[in-house]
């Protein structure tokens, strides 16, 4: 699985990301050690507390594990990768919370280690724990199977999207989603052969070819949202300079947002509003199925965590009532009958904790398979709306060109017919000038009187 680390702080707003429910199906709290707070509020402020004795400013190491698509992990072998990366990082019995959060069909964990190493009371010093999370997310892979990713092969074929959290967060608010950006970017890139096939290519997916102010090469779209090529598109920048040369022969931000201003009028902008109503209406039945699916997942989980705490209630009481009361008490501690009686509640309450774990395994699974169907539709509908995206901004490409065309060739017309005036005013004046010419040579002829000889 992917492992992602940093070393952050924020107790606050850290507990308010994981408790995310908007983005998030099904938000699970899976543990939380060494803490006297059992809300993650409380528990990332406690921990946070526990820095203001040092000079640590980022007291929290949060972590995430996203397992490859397709693949469900239970929390047996999640919990397992979390005690190899607390082994590897010297963060044994250290503080943690565990979060499991699900969304699009698949299902991935974030832990938080607190760094205070509160007897020392010092923040323990975590060095090259991105080489290391990347030797455990090998690791990983090769025990259960998976295939592994390019990037951890060869160095040299890691993907470069490198955009930050916060970038992508910025984008879905604004209802763009990267990946489709990404997407578009890439495709025009592999199928032209220089600049202008790539910005011609672009221009067919609605977005602009530019340089920007602090990145050589952008893209613009219609709304004037930026995108980095290298970053948001995923495309070395070695790449972009081989293929597309110096940035310098492209307009700036200003030329093409004016550019853009004149292709994208109200006319097509309100075709563009058009489609997005259309694409919603198309979306709103499969979002309408998958709210209705949730509710009955929440349901159900929150009936099996109470049937659970009822199961761990009447196991604890029948571990409590095998023990003799009063006097008979000490004879039992003295023959070992309590040590045995604790071996026996310790090993069903292992039993207990184990079978309850299978069960909300099978219930997850489950669940996924659910959101899975309802994620393809939704997926598949998408992708249809995404080449109509796609169709209309190549339409008003051709609109524009056309309009262009038109009015180069009306230019060109209008030349040619300033041309012809000016040749027929030309030579309209010569005739006058020559027929005015004539006329005084006449004159002169005829006024001439010769001179007679004495």
């Amino acid at each position: 699985m992917i492992i992602k680390a940093s070393q952050r702080t924020g107790a606050r707003n850290l507990a308010n990301h994981l408790m995310n429910t908007r983005d998030n199906d099904h938000v699970t709290i899976g543990e939380v050690r060494g803490v006297i707070g059992q809300s993650l509020h409380a528990a990332f402020l406690e921990m946070d507390a526990s820095a203001h004795a040092t000079r640590c400013e980022r007291p929290f190491f949060s972590v995430s594990f996203n397992p490859p698509k397709g693949e469900v992990v239970n929390e047996k072998d999640f919990e397992r990768a979390f005690d190899q990366l607390e082994r590897k990082l010297g963060l044994d019995n250290q503080p943690r919370v565990i979060v499991y959060h699900e969304k699009e069909a698949r299902r991935h964990a974030h832990v938080v280690w607190s760094r205070i190493d509160i007897d020392k009371e010092k923040a323990i010093h975590l060095s090259h724990f991105k080489h290391k999370c990347g030797d455990i997310s090998r690791q990983l892979y090769i025990e259960h199977g998976w295939d592994m990713p390019k990037g951890f092969e060869r160095k040299q074929e890691k993907d470069p999207f490198n955009i930050t959290v916060s970038e992508w967060q910025c984008l879905k608010r604004q209802s763009i989603d990267p990946r489709e950006i990404k997407g578009q970017i890439q495709d025009a890139f592999k199928q032209s052969d220089g600049l202008n096939g790539f910005k011609y290519a672009l221009e067919e997916k609605g977005l602009f070819l530019a340089k920007g102010d602090k990145r050589g090469f952008v893209a613009v779209d219609h709304y004037k949202n930026v995108y980095s090529l290298s970053r948001v598109g995923g495309i070395k920048a070695k790449e972009l300079k081989a293929s597309l040369g110096s940035p310098e022969l492209l307009p700036n931000m200003i030329e093409t947002n004016k550019k853009i201003r004149t292709i994208y009028n109200n006319q097509a902008l309100k075709k563009i509003a058009e489609l997005k109503f259309k694409h919603e209406d198309m979306l709103a039945p499969i979002l309408k199925k998958k709210a209705d699916t949730l509710k009955v997942q929440h349901a159900e989980r929150r009936e099996l965590k109470e049937r659970q705490k009822l199961e761990l209630r009447a196991q604890v009481a029948a571990g409590k009532a095998r023990y003799s009361k009063g006097v008979k008490r000490i004879f039992d501690f003295v023959s070992g009958r309590s040590k045995r009686i604790q071996l026996i509640n310790h090993k069903e309450l292992a039993l207990l904790h184990k079978r309850q774990i299978k069960h909300r395994d099978q219930l997850v699974k489950q669940h996924l398979e659910q959101r899975k169907n309802l994620e393809n539709k939704k997926l598949k509908i998408k992708s249809s709306q995404r080449v109509e995206r796609e169709q209309l901004a190549s339409i008003v490409q051709q609109l524009h060109r056309s309009v262009e065309v038109h009015k180069s060739s009306k230019s060109i017309r209008k030349e040619e017919h300033s041309q012809k005036r000016s040749l027929t005013r030309d030579f309209v004046r010569k005739a006058k000038r020559k027929s005015t010419e004539v006329e005084n040579n006449l004159k002169q002829k005829k006024n001439f009187v010769p001179k007679l000889e004495r």
